[in-house]
């Protein structure tokens, strides 16, 4: 009987060490990773998604959305204009056009599943690349190049910390939001950005910028034409006497209305009075963002 007792309870024990023990991936959702690039002096986003559900990794899935660069000048008198593509490399499927030139014969979207496949069976460390050439070389039917593990491996990050990321593409800009919940699912951290370029319309070239509007704060100067001041000081002051808000400002405004009173489908049509900046995109990329965080969001 003591034995029995003994064991009950050694078994007990078992059961709430278990129940006690940290999930390696505490939320459920889609999980987002991604590296801007510049290819062929056009902007180019590589973004991964890692979807969780009860805790476990069910998904992964690649995709590019590259850019164009194009002379709206003359061969003399050039005029670059700079611009994402409508379609990403997934979405153009057999249009993106590799198969023919692939030495496998397939096509990019064919690979990215394969990489996929692989990834969800073995995990992104497992996958091995040529290190002169880095190829993709232990994946059957991929031979492209690896560009795809550094956002995987912010994905997988942000899904052990559950931080939830979005993107959307405009102009040539990338918007941003992201995401963090209390354990109780409501909203804890929420930050709208934007990454912009310097661009020369002469040369042709395309620079990502070393920060982001939010990393600027009152740097990125919205109003500081019309202000005529010098020093940052004078730009703030001059915001305050004549009831102006800079560009983080009113971003700030839009999260902290959702923090306050949640989101909803019809959050656009309700803009919080003092934002004067055009907020289509950033709807659109908050929108994203709660697709993705689905069911986890209370």
């Amino acid at each position: 009987m003591k034995k029995l007792i003994a064991f009950f309870f050694v078994a007990l024990l078992a059961l709430s060490l278990a129940a006690c023990k940290e999930r390696e991936y505490p939320v459920d959702g889609v999980f987002l990773g991604y590296e801007v690039t510049v290819s062929r002096n056009a902007p180019q986003v590589t973004f991964v998604t890692v979807t969780v559900e009860d805790g476990e990794i069910t998904a992964y899935d690649i995709d590019v959305r590259q850019g164009v660069r194009t002379n709206t000048g003359t061969t003399e008198a050039p005029n670059y204009t700079f611009a994402w593509n409508a379609k990403t490399k997934k979405e153009l499927g057999d249009d993106y056009g590799m198969k023919d030139s692939s030495e496998i014969g397939k096509e990019w979207w064919e690979q990215a599943e394969a990489i996929e496949a692989f990834w969800l069976e073995n995990g992104v460390d497992a996958m091995t690349k040529n290190a002169e050439t880095t190829a993709i070389d232990n994946i059957t039917g991929v031979s492209i190049k690896d560009a795809y593990t550094v956002a995987a491996n912010l994905a997988l990050a942000n899904a052990k910390a559950g931080k939830f990321v979005s993107l959307y593409c405009s102009g040539s800009d990338l918007y941003t939001a992201e995401m963090t919940l209390t354990s109780k699912g409501k909203i804890d951290t929420l930050v709208l950005d934007v990454l912009q370029a310097t661009k020369d319309k002469v040369a042709g070239t395309f620079v990502w910028k070393d920060q982001t509007k939010q990393e600027l704060g009152y740097a990125y100067g919205m109003h500081k034409t019309a202000s005529a001041t010098t020093t940052e000081a004078e730009y703030i002051a001059w915001l305050e006497a004549n009831d102006k808000l800079e560009w983080f400002e009113q971003a700030n405004l839009i999260t902290a209305d959702i923090i306050a009173n949640g989101w909803s489908t019809t959050a656009a049509e309700n803009v919080p009075a003092g934002v004067s900046i055009s907020t289509a995109g950033y709807y659109a990329v908050l929108a994203t963002l709660f697709g993705y965080a689905g069911n986890s969001v209370k």
